[in-house]
């Protein structure tokens, strides 16, 4: 199976990119989430321990 990468961005907050690219690595699986925002990276608070 070809590896495909997706990039969630946008330049302004509350948008909801952590939202959809959690969910996206959550029903996708088996995938790798990389959380790449520098001020607030809360991605990992989503999924369970």
């Amino acid at each position: 199976m070809k590896a495909r990468s997706v990039a969630i961005l946008s330049g302004k907050g509350g948008t909801g990119k952590t939202f959809v690219s959690v969910n996206l690595a959550s029903v996708s699986a088996p995938s790798t989430y990389i959380d790449c925002d520098a001020e607030e990276p809360n991605g990992h608070l989503f999924f369970k321990p």
